[in-house]
């Protein structure tokens, strides 16, 4: 199946934005690829919170989210006489950071409180869900993390959110010790926060919903262009290049798709292929595609 012909048809929100715009022709010794479905669809973090709020950038995305899910169901209704349809991954962060007590009219609250703040982002929910969309967990998902797998293999795919980067990963990893102690840092950090712009909010300062949370910038302006490879976090690169690469060397894994920096990346070598699926938050609305015979990194454009 191609991507151009077989997935956007026609589409022209959609755009491949790695390998110079044209889809990456797999290996005919690395096929076959997905295990049981004929076509992958995975999309990175989402950071959904409460619509409105202070750190929520996903809501200046969330038409062009439930544009693409419309364009996922025609899609996965049409394949799925065919036998082998389509599969869809969603991996990571699929909700902003939430804590283990949630406190009324806090920056803390849980994922029904997030889902429920508008009738997009409960469709959103219902749709994702209803497509039986797969999910592992991020650093972001404090609730999912005992109802989702920390990674997932479909055939010679590995998938996981990816923590590598952050100079923080001690704390931003869910398996490491200083996870959920840290969740609690970052959740004083936010109440501290929404304290002040509140404040602000009150004198006139500032606008309801301007982002002034530490690491959340605004998402209004979309991102569509595909990042300097040379700011690209190496160590996260190089990291699960590596672990490619020992897995292929025993004839397994061949592509490893990950997510969490929010900087689509692609980088192919003769024996593997490595994709930083970006995300959609911050202006973003990124997601990648993979058949038997095609890989790409693609962009839905907001009207």
């Amino acid at each position: 199946m191609t991507i151009l012909d077989d997935f956007m048809r026609g589409n022209r929100r959609i755009g491949i934005i790695s390998n110079g715009g044209r889809p990456y022709q797999i290996p005919a010794h690395w096929q076959p690829l997905p295990s049981d479905c004929a076509m992958l669809v995975v999309i990175p973090d989402l950071h959904m919170y409460v619509h409105g709020s202070t750190i929520d950038n996903f809501k200046f995305g969330a038409e062009a989210m439930l544009s693409f899910l419309d364009h996922l169901s025609e899609l996965k209704e049409e394949l799925r006489p065919q036998g082998r349809g389509l599969r869809i991954y969603q991996i990571g962060d699929l909700y902003e950071q939430r804590f283990p007590v949630p406190l009324s009219r806090s920056p803390n609250v849980t994922s029904e409180e997030i889902t429920t703040s508008h009738p997009s982002y409960s469709k959103i929910v219902d749709t994702i869900k209803r497509l039986r969309t797969h999910f592992v967990y991020g650093n972001h998902d404090f609730e999912m993390r005992h109802f989702c797998k920390f990674a997932a293999l479909e055939g010679k795919i590995y998938l996981e959110h990816g923590f590598m980067p952050d100079p923080w990963h001690k704390f931003s990893n869910p398996r490491a010790a200083l996870w959920e102690p840290g969740n609690f840092i970052f959740k004083g950090i936010r109440e501290i926060e929404d304290y002040f712009g509140q404040l602000a909010v009150d004198a006139n300062l500032i606008e309801k919903d301007a982002h002034l949370a530490i690491g959340v910038p605004s998402g209004k302006d979309e991102r569509s262009d595909y990042p300097s490879e040379a700011t690209y976090p190496q160590r996260q690169r190089d990291y699960y290049t590596k672990r490619l690469l020992q897995a292929a060397g025993r004839g397994e894994a061949r592509i490893s798709i990950i997510g969490h920096t929010h900087h689509p990346y692609f980088s192919a070598t003769a024996e593997t292929l490595y994709i930083d699926a970006g995300c959609w938050t911050t202006g973003r609305s990124d997601f990648v595609v993979v058949t038997n015979q095609e890989a790409a990194i693609c962009h839905y454009h907001r009207q």
